[in-house]
Protein backbone atom coordinates (compact mmCIF):
# COMPACT_ATOMS: atom_id res chain seq x y z
CA UNK A 1 0.00 0.00 0.00
CA UNK A 2 1.41 3.19 -0.85
CA UNK A 3 2.25 5.49 1.83
CA UNK A 4 0.82 8.83 2.55
CA UNK A 5 2.95 11.99 1.88
CA UNK A 6 3.15 13.84 5.00
CA UNK A 7 1.46 17.68 5.36
CA UNK A 8 3.85 20.22 5.37
CA UNK A 9 2.64 21.34 8.68
CA UNK A 10 2.57 18.99 11.84
CA UNK A 11 -0.61 16.87 13.42
CA UNK A 12 -0.26 16.87 17.15
CA UNK A 13 0.42 13.94 18.86
CA UNK A 14 0.16 11.45 15.94
CA UNK A 15 2.83 10.23 13.32
CA UNK A 16 2.03 12.07 10.35
CA UNK A 17 2.11 9.76 7.95
CA UNK A 18 -0.91 8.10 9.63
CA UNK A 19 -2.52 11.28 11.22
CA UNK A 20 -6.64 11.15 11.57
CA UNK A 21 -8.25 14.25 10.17
CA UNK A 22 -11.64 15.43 8.49
CA UNK A 23 -11.45 17.99 6.16
CA UNK A 24 -14.17 21.20 7.30
CA UNK A 25 -15.01 24.06 5.66
CA UNK A 26 -16.70 25.57 8.17
CA UNK A 27 -18.80 25.68 11.60
CA UNK A 28 -21.83 26.49 12.75
CA UNK A 29 -23.76 25.95 16.05
CA UNK A 30 -22.23 23.04 17.58
CA UNK A 31 -21.18 21.26 14.00
CA UNK A 32 -18.56 21.74 11.95
CA UNK A 33 -18.96 21.30 8.41
CA UNK A 34 -17.30 19.19 6.23
CA UNK A 35 -16.04 19.67 2.25
CA UNK A 36 -19.29 17.36 1.11
CA UNK A 37 -21.71 19.27 3.46
CA UNK A 38 -22.42 17.26 6.06
CA UNK A 39 -22.54 18.19 9.72
CA UNK A 40 -20.61 16.80 12.49
CA UNK A 41 -21.70 17.31 15.97
CA UNK A 42 -18.78 18.32 18.15
CA UNK A 43 -19.60 15.84 21.01
CA UNK A 44 -16.15 17.08 22.69
CA UNK A 45 -16.36 20.56 22.07
CA UNK A 46 -13.24 20.53 19.80
CA UNK A 47 -11.16 19.82 22.40
CA UNK A 48 -13.06 20.79 25.72
CA UNK A 49 -12.66 24.67 24.70
CA UNK A 50 -16.01 25.47 22.56
CA UNK A 51 -18.23 24.80 25.52
CA UNK A 52 -20.43 27.93 24.60
CA UNK A 53 -20.42 26.12 20.72
CA UNK A 54 -19.04 27.58 17.53
CA UNK A 55 -21.06 30.74 17.17
CA UNK A 56 -21.48 32.27 20.59
CA UNK A 57 -23.11 35.81 19.52
CA UNK A 58 -22.03 37.43 23.06
CA UNK A 59 -18.76 36.20 22.95
CA UNK A 60 -18.50 37.43 19.37
CA UNK A 61 -19.43 40.24 19.44
CA UNK A 62 -17.45 41.09 22.81
CA UNK A 63 -14.66 40.57 20.54
CA UNK A 64 -15.75 41.93 17.15
CA UNK A 65 -16.32 45.49 19.74
CA UNK A 66 -12.60 44.73 21.36
CA UNK A 67 -11.05 44.45 17.81
CA UNK A 68 -12.43 48.46 16.56
CA UNK A 69 -11.40 49.87 20.15
CA UNK A 70 -8.20 48.34 20.98
CA UNK A 71 -6.94 45.04 19.06
CA UNK A 72 -3.51 44.66 21.04
CA UNK A 73 -2.03 46.13 23.73
CA UNK A 74 1.49 45.58 25.52
CA UNK A 75 1.75 43.64 28.73
CA UNK A 76 2.54 47.25 30.33
CA UNK A 77 0.01 48.62 29.75
CA UNK A 78 -3.20 49.59 32.29
CA UNK A 79 -6.29 49.40 30.45
CA UNK A 80 -9.63 49.24 31.93
CA UNK A 81 -10.90 46.37 30.52
CA UNK A 82 -7.83 44.64 31.72
CA UNK A 83 -9.07 45.81 35.67
CA UNK A 84 -12.38 45.05 35.19
CA UNK A 85 -11.88 41.49 33.64
CA UNK A 86 -9.78 40.60 36.54
CA UNK A 87 -11.45 41.64 39.34
CA UNK A 88 -14.47 39.39 37.42
CA UNK A 89 -12.01 36.38 37.92
CA UNK A 90 -10.74 36.60 41.39
CA UNK A 91 -14.62 36.77 42.35
CA UNK A 92 -15.77 34.01 39.49
CA UNK A 93 -12.83 32.47 41.48
CA UNK A 94 -14.08 32.33 44.94
CA UNK A 95 -11.33 31.04 46.68
CA UNK A 96 -10.07 34.48 48.99
CA UNK A 97 -8.25 37.29 47.88
CA UNK A 98 -5.52 36.72 44.81
CA UNK A 99 -3.89 37.88 41.93
CA UNK A 100 -3.82 36.48 38.24
CA UNK A 101 -1.48 35.98 35.91
CA UNK A 102 -2.23 36.15 32.21
CA UNK A 103 -1.05 32.59 29.68
CA UNK A 104 -2.51 31.91 26.43
CA UNK A 105 -3.31 28.40 27.58
CA UNK A 106 -3.45 25.90 30.47
CA UNK A 107 0.19 24.79 29.79
CA UNK A 108 1.46 28.47 30.36
CA UNK A 109 -0.60 28.75 33.26
CA UNK A 110 0.67 25.28 34.86
CA UNK A 111 4.02 26.08 33.78
CA UNK A 112 3.89 29.79 35.48
CA UNK A 113 2.29 27.72 38.72
CA UNK A 114 5.06 25.84 38.77
CA UNK A 115 7.90 28.20 38.67
CA UNK A 116 6.33 30.53 41.25
CA UNK A 117 5.51 27.35 43.66
CA UNK A 118 9.59 26.84 43.61
CA UNK A 119 10.36 30.50 43.86
CA UNK A 120 8.31 31.16 46.46
CA UNK A 121 8.76 27.98 48.61
CA UNK A 122 12.65 27.24 47.83
CA UNK A 123 11.66 23.64 47.18
CA UNK A 124 12.78 21.74 44.09
CA UNK A 125 10.09 18.44 44.37
CA UNK A 126 6.48 18.46 42.64
CA UNK A 127 3.80 15.94 42.76
CA UNK A 128 1.74 14.97 40.72
CA UNK A 129 -1.12 11.94 39.57
CA UNK A 130 0.18 9.09 37.67
CA UNK A 131 -2.19 9.18 35.33
CA UNK A 132 -2.26 13.11 34.49
CA UNK A 133 -2.09 16.03 31.30
CA UNK A 134 -0.71 19.35 32.48
CA UNK A 135 0.15 20.48 29.21
CA UNK A 136 2.78 20.27 26.30
CA UNK A 137 5.18 22.69 27.83
CA UNK A 138 8.41 21.16 29.19
CA UNK A 139 7.61 22.23 32.61
CA UNK A 140 3.93 21.22 32.50
CA UNK A 141 4.87 18.02 30.75
CA UNK A 142 7.38 17.04 33.25
CA UNK A 143 4.08 16.90 36.02
CA UNK A 144 2.03 15.23 33.15
CA UNK A 145 1.86 11.50 34.13
CA UNK A 146 0.60 9.77 30.71
CA UNK A 147 2.05 8.95 27.49
CA UNK A 148 2.52 12.55 26.00
CA UNK A 149 4.78 13.24 28.72
CA UNK A 150 6.97 10.10 28.21
CA UNK A 151 10.02 10.68 25.46
CA UNK A 152 11.35 14.52 26.18
CA UNK A 153 13.76 16.53 28.36
CA UNK A 154 12.74 18.17 31.39
CA UNK A 155 12.04 18.35 34.73
CA UNK A 156 11.01 14.87 35.13
CA UNK A 157 13.88 14.22 38.08
CA UNK A 158 12.14 17.07 40.11
CA UNK A 159 8.24 15.39 39.67
CA UNK A 160 7.37 12.53 42.32
CA UNK A 161 4.02 10.26 41.47
CA UNK A 162 1.45 9.85 43.70
CA UNK A 163 -1.36 7.17 42.83
CA UNK A 164 -4.77 7.98 41.30
CA UNK A 165 -7.74 8.90 43.76
CA UNK A 166 -9.30 4.89 43.65
CA UNK A 167 -5.85 3.33 44.03
CA UNK A 168 -5.37 5.29 47.44
CA UNK A 169 -8.54 6.52 48.85
CA UNK A 170 -7.05 6.96 52.46
CA UNK A 171 -4.01 8.46 50.80
CA UNK A 172 -1.66 6.29 52.98
CA UNK A 173 0.66 5.55 50.07
CA UNK A 174 0.64 8.99 48.87
CA UNK A 175 1.82 10.33 52.57
CA UNK A 176 4.58 7.53 52.13
CA UNK A 177 5.89 8.54 48.80
CA UNK A 178 5.62 12.40 50.22
CA UNK A 179 7.85 11.60 53.42
CA UNK A 180 10.10 9.32 51.23
CA UNK A 181 10.97 12.42 49.28
CA UNK A 182 11.15 14.75 52.47
CA UNK A 183 8.23 16.65 52.79
CA UNK A 184 10.61 19.65 53.64
CA UNK A 185 11.76 19.22 49.93
CA UNK A 186 8.49 18.97 47.91
CA UNK A 187 7.38 22.68 46.53
CA UNK A 188 3.71 21.84 45.50
CA UNK A 189 1.03 19.08 44.43
CA UNK A 190 -0.26 18.87 40.82
CA UNK A 191 -3.55 17.85 40.21
CA UNK A 192 -6.65 18.09 37.74
CA UNK A 193 -9.25 18.67 40.07
CA UNK A 194 -11.03 16.35 37.81
CA UNK A 195 -9.59 14.61 34.77
CA UNK A 196 -10.31 15.70 31.62
CA UNK A 197 -9.35 13.42 28.77
CA UNK A 198 -7.50 11.06 30.99
CA UNK A 199 -11.24 9.51 31.60
CA UNK A 200 -13.27 11.86 33.33
CA UNK A 201 -11.91 10.88 36.65
CA UNK A 202 -14.16 12.05 39.78
CA UNK A 203 -12.15 12.12 43.11
CA UNK A 204 -13.82 11.45 46.16
CA UNK A 205 -14.79 14.47 48.52
CA UNK A 206 -12.78 13.27 51.39
CA UNK A 207 -9.86 12.26 49.03
CA UNK A 208 -9.31 16.04 48.21
CA UNK A 209 -10.48 17.09 51.67
CA UNK A 210 -7.25 14.75 52.75
CA UNK A 211 -4.67 16.48 49.75
CA UNK A 212 -5.99 19.74 51.05
CA UNK A 213 -4.84 18.93 55.07
CA UNK A 214 -1.88 17.40 53.70
CA UNK A 215 -0.25 20.36 52.06
CA UNK A 216 -1.23 22.60 54.93
CA UNK A 217 -0.14 20.13 57.14
CA UNK A 218 3.72 19.71 55.36
CA UNK A 219 3.59 23.46 53.61
CA UNK A 220 3.37 22.15 50.72
CA UNK A 221 1.40 24.74 47.48
CA UNK A 222 -1.41 23.30 46.05
CA UNK A 223 -1.92 24.07 42.23
CA UNK A 224 -5.15 22.78 41.20
CA UNK A 225 -6.13 22.35 37.27
CA UNK A 226 -8.99 23.70 36.18
CA UNK A 227 -8.34 23.70 32.37
CA UNK A 228 -10.95 21.30 31.02
CA UNK A 229 -12.99 20.96 33.79
CA UNK A 230 -13.62 24.56 34.89
CA UNK A 231 -15.63 27.13 33.69
CA UNK A 232 -19.37 25.46 34.36
CA UNK A 233 -18.19 22.27 32.31
CA UNK A 234 -18.66 20.10 35.89
CA UNK A 235 -21.91 21.76 36.99
CA UNK A 236 -20.26 24.22 38.84
CA UNK A 237 -18.68 27.28 38.05
CA UNK A 238 -15.02 24.98 38.88
CA UNK A 239 -14.95 21.95 39.79
CA UNK A 240 -13.01 22.84 43.15
CA UNK A 241 -16.27 24.60 44.48
CA UNK A 242 -18.24 21.13 44.92
CA UNK A 243 -15.11 19.34 46.82
CA UNK A 244 -14.70 23.07 49.34
CA UNK A 245 -11.17 23.31 48.95
CA UNK A 246 -8.83 26.32 49.35
CA UNK A 247 -6.16 25.90 46.80
CA UNK A 248 -2.83 28.34 46.40
CA UNK A 249 -2.75 28.12 42.92
CA UNK A 250 -6.05 27.85 40.14
CA UNK A 251 -5.06 26.99 36.11
CA UNK A 252 -7.48 27.96 33.91
CA UNK A 253 -7.74 28.02 30.21
CA UNK A 254 -9.85 26.21 27.45
CA UNK A 255 -13.47 27.08 28.07
CA UNK A 256 -12.44 30.62 29.87
CA UNK A 257 -12.76 32.43 26.30
CA UNK A 258 -14.84 29.85 24.68
CA UNK A 259 -11.90 28.46 22.72
CA UNK A 260 -12.37 31.66 19.94
CA UNK A 261 -9.15 33.22 21.18
CA UNK A 262 -6.06 31.63 22.62
CA UNK A 263 -6.66 32.59 26.19
CA UNK A 264 -5.40 31.39 29.77
CA UNK A 265 -5.34 32.51 33.37
CA UNK A 266 -3.41 31.05 36.68
CA UNK A 267 -5.07 32.73 39.51
CA UNK A 268 -2.19 32.66 42.77
CA UNK A 269 -3.81 33.28 47.04
CA UNK A 270 -2.64 36.74 48.00
CA UNK A 271 -0.34 35.54 50.69
CA UNK A 272 1.37 33.78 48.40
CA UNK A 273 1.45 36.92 45.53
CA UNK A 274 2.91 38.82 48.16
CA UNK A 275 6.10 36.98 47.65
CA UNK A 276 6.59 39.39 44.56
CA UNK A 277 5.82 42.41 46.15
CA UNK A 278 9.61 43.40 46.01
CA UNK A 279 10.97 40.91 44.34
CA UNK A 280 11.19 40.20 40.38
CA UNK A 281 8.65 38.09 38.90
CA UNK A 282 10.70 36.41 36.33
CA UNK A 283 7.88 35.66 33.96
CA UNK A 284 6.09 37.19 31.02
CA UNK A 285 4.35 36.74 27.55
CA UNK A 286 4.53 38.93 24.21
CA UNK A 287 0.83 38.50 24.38
CA UNK A 288 0.14 38.79 27.95
CA UNK A 289 -3.47 39.75 29.28
CA UNK A 290 -4.18 40.50 25.43
CA UNK A 291 -7.41 42.46 25.01
CA UNK A 292 -8.88 40.02 22.85
CA UNK A 293 -8.68 36.88 25.63
CA UNK A 294 -9.95 39.96 27.87
CA UNK A 295 -13.08 40.49 26.15
CA UNK A 296 -13.90 36.87 25.16
CA UNK A 297 -13.16 35.79 29.07
CA UNK A 298 -15.76 39.06 30.17
CA UNK A 299 -18.36 37.52 28.07
CA UNK A 300 -18.38 34.08 28.98
CA UNK A 301 -18.06 35.18 33.12
CA UNK A 302 -21.24 37.24 32.00
CA UNK A 303 -22.74 34.35 30.53
CA UNK A 304 -22.05 32.17 33.48
CA UNK A 305 -23.73 34.81 35.51
CA UNK A 306 -26.97 34.84 33.17
CA UNK A 307 -29.85 32.73 35.07
CA UNK A 308 -31.93 31.93 31.38
CA UNK A 309 -28.61 30.62 30.31
CA UNK A 310 -27.68 28.46 33.47
CA UNK A 311 -30.87 27.14 33.45
CA UNK A 312 -30.87 26.18 30.12
CA UNK A 313 -27.54 24.18 30.17
CA UNK A 314 -28.46 22.73 33.37
CA UNK A 315 -32.00 21.27 31.61
CA UNK A 316 -29.49 20.03 28.97
CA UNK A 317 -27.36 18.63 31.16
CA UNK A 318 -30.04 16.64 32.79
CA UNK A 319 -30.76 14.98 29.80
CA UNK A 320 -27.13 14.02 28.72
CA UNK A 321 -27.32 12.66 32.35
CA UNK A 322 -30.61 10.30 31.63
CA UNK A 323 -28.74 9.53 28.03
CA UNK A 324 -25.77 8.09 29.78
CA UNK A 325 -27.86 6.01 31.56
CA UNK A 326 -29.40 4.17 28.87
CA UNK A 327 -25.78 2.90 27.64
CA UNK A 328 -25.29 1.40 30.77
CA UNK A 329 -26.71 -1.69 30.18
CA UNK A 330 -24.87 -1.84 27.19
CA UNK A 331 -22.92 -5.05 26.36
CA UNK A 332 -19.62 -3.20 25.35
CA UNK A 333 -20.34 -0.55 28.21
CA UNK A 334 -17.70 -1.53 31.29
CA UNK A 335 -18.50 1.50 33.56
CA UNK A 336 -19.22 5.12 33.09
CA UNK A 337 -18.82 8.46 34.82
CA UNK A 338 -20.50 11.73 34.23
CA UNK A 339 -19.90 14.77 36.16
CA UNK A 340 -22.17 17.67 34.46
CA UNK A 341 -21.63 18.02 30.61
CA UNK A 342 -18.42 15.28 30.63
CA UNK A 343 -18.49 11.72 30.81
CA UNK A 344 -16.08 8.50 30.18
CA UNK A 345 -17.71 5.47 29.20
CA UNK A 346 -15.29 2.28 29.49
CA UNK A 347 -15.55 -0.06 26.86
CA UNK A 348 -14.94 -4.11 27.69
CA UNK A 349 -13.13 -5.56 24.55
CA UNK A 350 -14.19 -5.84 21.34
CA UNK A 351 -14.14 -4.04 18.01
CA UNK A 352 -11.81 -1.57 17.61
CA UNK A 353 -13.99 1.99 18.40
CA UNK A 354 -12.19 4.67 16.50
CA UNK A 355 -12.71 8.33 15.86
CA UNK A 356 -13.25 7.99 12.23
CA UNK A 357 -16.47 5.75 12.98
CA UNK A 358 -17.88 8.98 14.59
CA UNK A 359 -17.85 10.99 11.72
CA UNK A 360 -19.12 8.78 9.79
CA UNK A 361 -22.39 8.85 12.43
CA UNK A 362 -22.05 12.71 12.34
CA UNK A 363 -20.56 12.96 15.74
CA UNK A 364 -16.98 14.12 16.47
CA UNK A 365 -16.24 12.52 19.61
CA UNK A 366 -12.93 11.34 21.70
CA UNK A 367 -11.18 7.83 22.01
CA UNK A 368 -8.68 7.49 24.93
CA UNK A 369 -6.76 3.85 24.71
CA UNK A 370 -3.83 3.04 26.74
CA UNK A 371 -1.29 0.29 26.62
CA UNK A 372 -3.24 -2.48 27.92
CA UNK A 373 -5.78 -2.18 25.00
CA UNK A 374 -8.57 -0.49 26.93
CA UNK A 375 -10.59 2.01 25.08
CA UNK A 376 -13.25 4.98 26.57
CA UNK A 377 -15.22 7.16 24.57
CA UNK A 378 -14.70 10.82 26.56
CA UNK A 379 -17.82 12.93 25.67
CA UNK A 380 -18.14 16.96 26.49
CA UNK A 381 -20.50 18.18 24.66
CA UNK A 382 -20.96 22.38 24.66
CA UNK A 383 -23.60 23.67 26.94
CA UNK A 384 -25.84 25.16 24.07
CA UNK A 385 -26.63 21.74 22.76
CA UNK A 386 -30.10 20.94 21.72
CA UNK A 387 -32.03 18.21 22.84
CA UNK A 388 -32.31 16.68 19.90
CA UNK A 389 -28.55 17.14 19.58
CA UNK A 390 -28.29 15.38 22.59
CA UNK A 391 -30.70 12.33 20.85
CA UNK A 392 -28.81 12.30 17.85
CA UNK A 393 -25.32 11.66 19.83
CA UNK A 394 -26.19 8.99 21.93
CA UNK A 395 -28.31 7.65 19.06
CA UNK A 396 -24.71 7.23 17.13
CA UNK A 397 -23.11 6.12 20.48
CA UNK A 398 -25.26 2.55 20.58
CA UNK A 399 -24.95 2.01 17.14
CA UNK A 400 -21.04 2.33 17.27
CA UNK A 401 -21.19 0.05 19.84
CA UNK A 402 -23.15 -2.36 18.30
CA UNK A 403 -20.81 -2.99 15.42
CA UNK A 404 -22.09 -0.32 12.86
CA UNK A 405 -20.08 2.68 12.59
CA UNK A 406 -22.33 3.32 9.03
CA UNK A 407 -26.13 2.89 8.56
Amino acid sequence: MEQRRPDIFFWTWSAQRAASRVSITGSEACHFITEDGHRVFDAISTNFQAAFGHSCAPVKDAIHRQLDAMPVANPKHAFELKQRVTQKLVDFVAAGPGRVFYALSGAEAVENALKMARQVSGRKLVAAREKSYHGATMGAMSVTGDWRGQGHFGAQDATIRIPEPADDPDLMKTREILRAAGTENIAAMCLETISGMNGVIIPDPAWWRGIEAMCREYGILLVVDEVSCGFGRAGTDLAMHQYGIRPDFVCMAKAISAGYVPFGALWVREDVARFYDDRILSAGLTAYAHPMGLAATSAVLDLLRDEAFCRARDAVADHFAAGTVKLRTHPRVKSLRVKGLMAAIDLEPGPKVTWEDGVALGIHLAIKSDATGSSSIILAPPFVMTVADCDMMFDAISRILDGGAVP
